[in-house]
């Protein structure tokens, strides 16, 4: 019987969309372009997410690759981009639902320590149990042992858990390990909802 429901992050309970970030900030479309480019497309990006270095570090190199008048948004950026992701209210309104009737609901994302701070500090927080953030175990999905690593902290029983991910390779690892999995894009809510009420 299924009893955890275990949520990525980025385009599951979000849309993670640098464009539609960026365009929250003043910015003409060649500095969008160069702003993407140096941020969310950098190796640095994946370092952060992987826990090798800091977003304070990360900022740093940022804005030592752009021009002095992108430095001060460069800078505002790191620090306010989760602020400016648009979330799925449908996804948690779900979330929601299965709370009240009864599932255990986790989080298990590659994501740095700010996105991850700032979900946990919000009133999102609510409605999770537990979380695994990949820049503080510095291990990434797919890896196995960042999916035990959930198990063992929560005591979960991987028979009785679905792991939801916008990636197959990240559903496949959970899979290997015995869970339930579901590739999920936010047009598929309805499919989810109805592969869950029927386990």
């Amino acid at each position: 019987m299924l009893k955890n429901i275990i949520f990525d992050f980025g385009n599951v309970i979000m849309n993670y969309n640098p464009d539609e970030i960026l365009n929250h900030y003043e910015l003409s479309p060649e500095d969008h372009d160069l702003v993407r480019k140096t941020i969310f497309e950098s190796k640095e990006w994946g370092e952060i997410d992987s826990g090798k270095i800091t977003e304070e570090e990360a900022t740093e190199i940022f804005i030592s690759k752009v021009p002095d008048k992108l430095k001060s948004k460069v800078k505002q950026i790191m620090v306010t981009w989760p602020e400016n992701v648009d979330f799925y209210e449908p996804v948690f309104n779900y979330m929601e639902e299965l709370r009240k009737q009864g599932y255990k609901i986790y989080g298990l994302s590659n994501t740095g320590m700010q996105f991850a701070n700032f979900v946990k500090n919000s009133e999102m927080g609510n409605y999770f149990d537990g979380y695994v953030f990949s820049a503080q175990e510095k291990l990434m999905k797919p890896d196995r042992r960042i999916y035990e690593r959930l198990i063992a902290r929560y005591i979960l029983n991987p028979e009785e858990s679905i792991f939801i991910d916008d990636l197959k390779a990240n559903t496949d690892a959970a899979k290997k390990l015995g869970m339930l999995a579901f590739t999920f894009k936010i047009d598929k809510l309805g499919e989810l909802q109805e592969y869950i009420s029927n386990h």
